[in-house]
């Protein structure tokens, strides 16, 4: 464009700025007029169209693959000079605490969007490319770091253009690009979500990470099943429900069955032979204990690692359990149960209770409520879809309700982390229900016998409304006549 690229850099800078400022001037003029309000999109519109032939017809010469490159170099820098423009606005209307709108950068974004996104030629053979590195641009321009563009933000994002081929390219490739998008979403969302009251535009933004989330499950499920885990290391304790929607998604091409049925029996089911795609970082969090944890499950050496092991799960310099951490140490404990049973080629219900891995899971049994309710939390969040995780963690779940014969609490936490998944709106991950239905359902877990399921009048009713949506009408029947869950 220039003859060297501080002078690209300051055409496309002044270029955008201008064209925004316009747009900002017409407004205000017509406001000063009366005129009927909006805004005046038409030079975004033209500077849109003039920036889209620049990336689409640049030339410097050398192989088609060279050529290409180019482009993609080009719009790189266009968009690196968009968002630093956005961000320095930005800063100096809070600076100078004047109003700032956010609808002619949006218009902006969105316009190069739809236009380089377009079925072309030129560009077909960089699609994925021209997609990452829009994904890089919002990036940066994440609501955390301008909170003024948050609504804009979402909305590019989630759009058609963007999303749908962002994680349609090959191999995957822009997958990682969207999940940081996502963690970059929640990260804006968890601390108004950690409030107990949320303002009407917190209300409206989570309302639309939901319709998004909500797509998600639908057209990509396999993307946001494989990263369920460093999704569920953000979202707060509280919000059970947007955790709930991101367990439910089921890739596709895994048949569910029905857990209510007469003939179901989960260890016959094929899918729990298969292990489930995890892309999340699970060792990441483990990082500073991880080769002694190997060492105990290999020798059960050092002796007291289980002891030392609480130390390394809490946060550095507080009291306060890392909740991240205690959910890898959970996922990856169980990927070493499944491999020495598979290994041993043993059922998992009955080879359970006499390995090393169950001693970890009891040893966070010990732990003081909260970090009981945080490690529960982390066994529950890898009850989802039909798979070997699910079959694991829920006899993991079962198997810890029923041999702490001795702490009523334990067993009260355990009912309580899976009631409170199933009394919000659906969808309920389908390895939550079977768990709660095994564990009211079988007799040997006495469900109905204890305490805490009629302390209270009200208690009382929830349990039985919870049952009888998971359960055949035959089915609760039994269960009201022998008051054991004893349903035979």
């Amino acid at each position: 464009v220039g003859s060297n690229d501080d002078q690209t850099e300051r055409f496309l800078r002044l270029t955008a700025e201008v064209v925004v400022e316009s747009c900002i001037v017409a407004k205000q003029q017509q406001d000063a007029a009366g005129a009927k309000p909006g805004l005046n999109y038409q030079a975004i519109d033209g500077c849109a169209k003039l920036l889209t032939y620049l990336v689409r017809y640049m030339n410097a010469g050398g192989s088609a693959e060279q050529v290409s490159q180019q482009r993609l170099a080009l719009l790189n820098k266009v968009l690196g000079v968009i968002t630093r423009s956005l961000v320095t606005s930005y800063e100096k209307a809070q600076q100078n605490n004047a109003p700032w709108d956010q609808r002619p950068w949006f218009r902006l974004l969105l316009d190069l969007v739809c236009e380089l996104n377009l079925p072309n030629p030129a560009l077909d053979p960089i699609k994925g490319g021209i997609v990452s590195v829009f994904g890089s641009a919002f990036h940066v321009v994440q609501p955390l770091v301008v909170p003024g563009f948050s609504f804009a933000w979402l909305e590019l994002i989630s759009h058609r253009m963007f999303l749908s081929n962002l994680l349609l390219t090959k191999e995957q490739k822009g997958w990682g690009i969207m999940h940081q998008l996502l963690i970059d979403l929640f990260l804006f969302l968890e601390p108004h979500l950690c409030k107990v009251e949320l303002t009407e535009a917190i209300k409206k933004y989570y309302d639309g990470a939901l319709r998004v989330l909500l797509m998600l499950v639908h057209d990509f499920p396999t993307f946001l099943a494989a990263y369920h885990l460093s999704f569920c290391n953000i979202i707060p304790e509280n919000c059970v429900q947007l955790r709930n929607l991101i367990l439910s998604a089921i890739p596709k091409g895994i048949p569910l069955h029905d857990p209510i049925s007469r003939n179901f029996k989960i260890d016959q089911l094929p899918e729990i032979s298969q292990s489930p795609l995890i892309l999340s970082n699970v060792v990441g969090p483990l990082v500073s204990f991880k080769n002694d944890l190997d060492g105990y499950f290999r020798n059960q050496r050092p002796a007291d690692f289980l002891t030392d092991m609480v130390t390394h799960l809490r946060k550095e310099g507080k009291n306060e359990l890392d909740s991240p951490k205690v959910n890898s140490l959970v996922l990856y404990v169980g990927m070493q149960g499944l491999a020495r049973l598979q290994q041993n080629d043993g059922q998992i219900a009955s080879s359970l209770g006499r390995s090393p891995e169950m001693e970890v899971f009891q040893k966070l049994m010990d732990l003081d409520d909260h970090g009981r309710y945080v490690s529960l939390n982390a066994i529950a969040n890898q009850l989802r879809y039909p798979s070997s995780h699910t079959h694991y963690f829920s006899c993991v779940m079962l198997y810890l309700f029923n041999e702490t014969k001795s702490d009523e609490g334990v067993k009260e936490q355990i009912t309580r982390v899976l009631l409170e998944r199933l009394i919000t709106q659906r969808p309920h991950p389908w390895g939550l229900l079977i768990t709660f239905i095994e564990l009211i359902k079988n007799a040997k877990y006495q469900f109905w016998s204890h305490p805490f399921t009629r302390c209270a009048t009200e208690i009382e009713k929830v349990f039985e409304n919870v049952a009888r949506s998971c359960m055949l009408p035959t089915a609760m029947r039994g269960v009201a006549a022998t008051g054991d869950g004893d349903v035979s």
